[in-house]
């Protein structure tokens, strides 16, 4: 099942807060919005509370400008990526930002193909620094479906084959992924076998094809285009960027 990223924005301006929260495809990145603000010192405590994934400033506001309230929220220790939007194309500004770890800066106005630019680059970054974890649901039936997957990532499976292993309908194990995880079997199953792999060539010396087939993967080149499709990267690239 696909992380949920959480974003926050703050920007001096109620339109272009609005603008950006509708006219953004979040969803399509796995993105959701869970705070705005137009005023920065609000903000930044509301940011303290909610611990978002991603904060998207602009740079020049009254009271505290973006990039202190990014420096102040990295004094307060918070672990997030920054993404500066700002009309003001000055180096000066973008050095600040990479000085306080910030991840990128945008100059207004931003096209929808800058910003699905930034979100694979992103999801590829939040992918590695947060990987999933094993869902606990309170369907009995669920928990040991999953836990029977993840223990068997190399071998194939199919909603035929469950059904047999756990005596259970091809109906009821789609409901049961739809209802508790809010995605699909196959979905699934991908993003758990994704995420070993992203695991094993981080820490594991394993030839790719290796980590391929261990993963449920006997076509490599599949296996390497389905790797790219999450994390943006090749595996290879993925191993060497670490």
């Amino acid at each position: 099942m696909a992380i949920m990223y959480e974003i926050y924005l703050v920007d001096d301006e109620a339109l272009v807060l609005e603008d950006m929260i509708v006219s953004i495809r979040w969803q399509e990145y796995n993105l959701t919005v869970v705070g705005s603000n137009t005023n920065p010192v609000i903000a930044m405590q509301e940011i303290l509370d909610l611990k978002p994934d991603v904060v998207f400033t602009d740079v020049k506001m009254p009271q505290c400008s973006g990039l202190e309230l990014i420096a102040h929220l990295r004094e307060e220790g918070l672990d997030c990526e920054f993404v500066v939007i700002s009309a003001y194309g000055r180096f000066d500004y973008a050095r600040q930002l990479l000085w306080h770890g910030g991840f990128d800066y945008l100059v207004k106005p931003v096209s929808q193909e800058q910003y699905s630019g930034l979100f694979d680059q992103l999801l590829a970054r939040l992918n590695r620094s947060k990987p999933q974890t094993l869902p606990d649901t309170t369907s009995d039936d669920l928990n040991r479906i999953i836990a029977y997957l993840n223990n068997n990532l190399n071998k194939k499976h199919n909603l035929k084959d469950l059904t047999k292993e756990f005596n259970i309908s091809v109906g009821h194990v789609c409901a049961l992924f739809t209802r508790h995880l809010d995605t699909t079997f196959s979905a699934y199953l991908t993003s758990i076998r994704m995420e070993a792999a992203a695991k094993m060539l981080l820490t594991t010396n394993k030839l790719v094809k290796t980590i391929a087939v261990e993963c449920g993967y006997e076509d490599y080149f599949y296996f390497c285009r389905v790797f790219r499709g999450l994390y943006s990267c090749t595996p290879t690239e993925y191993r060497c960027s670490k």
